[in-house]
């Protein structure tokens, strides 16, 4: 019992921290896309998007805070900017890359505050959720609109 108590306190190398697990091993590549709308707690509709896209859409971080895109809603770009994660409750992901996208506005900043849902050595899951109000009467009901991210290396 000794042994497992002073192998488990001595001071361990800083390969499990976030920063590590998000920059240690090179380009994330996008394996999933799916975007769920929800009208208060009921679930509208789920899309998977980018099914046949011809590129593999990347996401690079450096450990120096810059990150690349590459092929952001499938069109043919490379996007750069900056990115910090926030660590409390709850781990959040911000970049203020501004990609060109298919809506009306022809752009966007999807990554301004994502979510962190997974984490590990060869996965991550991010998600944003944007909420709007559909309707104030007879009650007021949100719409949830939940982009979620998986990649993969």
């Amino acid at each position: 019992m000794f042994a497992g108590w002073a192998i488990s306190s001595c001071k361990k190398e800083n390969e499990n921290t976030l920063n590590t697990f998000l920059t240690g091993n090179g380009t994330w590549r996008l394996a999933s896309l799916r975007v769920e709308t929800l009208h208060g707690d009921t679930s509208k509709r789920i899309d998977t998007l980018n099914t046949n896209c011809q590129y593999n859409q990347t996401f690079t971080f450096n450990s120096d805070g810059a990150c690349n895109y590459d092929y952001f809603s499938c069109l043919d770009q490379s996007t750069q900017g900056k990115w910090n994660m926030s660590v409390g409750d709850t781990i959040f992901l911000s970049s203020d890359m501004v990609c060109k996208d298919t809506t009306k506005a022809g752009t966007s900043t999807p990554f301004a505050r994502v979510q962190v849902v997974n984490l590990g050595r060869n996965s991550l899951v991010i998600q944003s959720v944007k909420v709007d109000v559909l309707y104030k009467t007879p009650r007021e009901v949100l719409r949830r609109r939940v982009t979620r991210y998986g990649f993969i290396h």
